[in-house]
């Protein structure tokens, strides 16, 4: 957990901490996404140069843009065990 969601945790009441990490979460993955987005599109105008390789690019663009998804998800998942294994 890091020190922001420990100070959190310890000024709000415990019906709140989970609502506090997921919306920590939302934002966090709104942001991963859209950096999983920008560089899969970069990586992508960088190994699909031909110009018949649309469907590799979008490939590439989705890969990158679920990579963040996915690294949110993770986090997320992580701080709320934490969190709930810290109420107990």
């Amino acid at each position: 957990m890091s020190a922001s969601q420990q100070s959190q945790s310890a000024s709000s009441p415990s019906e709140n901490v989970v609502s506090d990490i997921l919306k920590q979460g939302s934002e966090r993955g709104i942001m991963y996404v859209s950096a999983g987005l920008v560089i899969g599109g970069l990586a992508s105008i960088v190994l699909a140069r031909g110009g018949g390789a649309g469907g590799a690019r979008k490939a590439i663009t989705a890969f990158g843009t679920g990579v963040g998804a996915g690294a949110a998800w993770t986090r997320c998942s992580i701080d709320i065990e934490e969190a709930v294994k810290d109420m107990n």
